[in-house]
């Protein structure tokens, strides 16, 4: 893998706050599906697929990030324990808050139809990060429902010391031949899935039906979501090695909406979870990384922006909580604009406090182990092109 130029590796502030649209579309799609469930109904097919092209929007923004952010001398132990510092603390802060209101107050959980028959063993499999590796209900959805995908995101994380090296090793000629490879392997995720019976969802689903095995296998279990992580790494790959975008974010992000609007109209509805985004979310992601390169204007980099990506992690985690709380508070009088223009401050509030006092602190104390002289995860010296 050639040495990232200093350019390449810069920060890129248009990311960050790329991250907290992404976390917008996942708090609008659970506004819209919270208060729909509430009346056993289902939101606007386009309100739903918020939240899942905001899911896969961050899984191959992880990809990403963490192959152009890769340390020439680290180690696999160190990389893990930094991720495991990030990700954890926030979970069980959240989650032990989730216990006193779901298993202390009883207040109804929030779902889709995959919540039914939760028990304690779903909520600790919750806690410890675990509980999607099995696909069951009752599993899926435990303990903080959103949680789901940062077992995701373990599961990347720990392969990641693995797939870094295989993806380094791509000659540039062919890094494209690769990513269009990663998705179509997104694509024949649920492709295969379409041969799967199973019980619908209570509720009506997007252009049809999805079914509970459908929606378990497809979008919340780890491997089925890999491809996109993966085509992030080689993303970032491309960035480095200075290959052209040939699409700009605008026009990127006019394609994610009609893709998503056709694909609504044509598609089944498993391809809709994440297969059908995927192109358009990649290079979305290319183009906006090249607008700071570029030092092209960019409403993403906004000092405000910017600082609520960085909350957005925090902000993912909380948000589901806050909209079912004041739903409960409300006892349904409220319609999805009022409980969702009142979440809002709220989860920022609440995301914020978890920033600042949990996350940052446990990362300045914990994240960095005392030196151990392992071998690194990958070595970032220049791979010759062939002739």
């Amino acid at each position: 893998m050639a040495v990232p130029s200093p350019v390449a590796c810069a920060s890129l502030p248009s990311l960050t706050g790329l991250r907290f649209v992404a976390a917008s579309g996942v708090f609008v799609c659970h506004a819209a599906t919270l208060d729909a469930a509430r009346t056993a109904g289902w939101p606007k097919p386009a309100l739903f697929l918020l939240g899942p092209v905001g899911v896969s929007l961050f899984f191959v923004l992880s990809g990403f990030v963490l192959t152009l952010s890769a340390r020439e001398t680290d180690s696999a132990r160190s990389f893990w324990r930094r991720r495991l510092v990030k990700v954890c603390p926030n979970h069980w802060v959240v989650w032990m808050l989730i216990m006193v209101l779901f298993r202390g107050i009883g207040m109804p959980r929030p779902g889709i139809g995959v919540v039914d028959g939760v028990t304690a063993w779903g909520d600790v499999a919750n806690a410890l990060l675990v509980h999607t590796l099995v696909p069951l209900p009752g599993f899926a959805l435990a303990g903080n429902g959103v949680a789901w995908s940062l077992t995701c995101e373990l599961l990347f994380y720990l392969l990641f010391p693995l797939l870094l090296p295989l993806v380094a090793r791509i000659r540039t000629r062919w890094l494209t031949a690769a990513a269009a490879a990663a998705a179509l392997a997104a694509w024949t995720v649920p492709l295969l899935s379409l041969g799967l019976d199973g019980p619908p969802l209570r509720q009506a689903s997007l252009a049809g039906t999805v079914t509970g095995t459908q929606l378990l296998l497809v979008y919340l279990f780890p491997p089925s979501r890999l491809p996109e992580f993966v085509l992030g790494m080689i993303l970032a790959r491309m960035h480095a090695s200075g290959l052209p975008v040939r699409v700009g974010a605008v026009p990127s992000a006019g394609l994610l909406c009609a893709v998503l609007f056709l694909g609504i109209a044509v598609l089944p509805a498993p391809f809709l979870l994440a297969a059908a985004t995927v192109v358009p979310v990649a290079l979305l992601i290319r183009a906006t990384a090249a607008l700071d390169v570029r030092g092209r204007g960019s409403v993403l980099r906004t000092p405000a922006l910017v600082r609520l990506g960085e909350l957005s992690y925090a902000f993912y985690l909380v948000h589901a909580t806050v909209i079912a709380t004041v739903l409960y508070c409300v006892g349904g009088r409220w319609g999805a604009v009022p409980v969702a223009v009142v979440s809002l401050p709220v989860a920022l509030a609440a995301s914020w406090l978890l920033y600042t006092r949990v996350e940052r602190p446990c990362i300045r104390r914990f994240a960095a182990g005392r030196p151990r002289p392992l071998p690194a995860m990958v070595s970032l010296r220049p791979l010759p092109e062939e002739d």
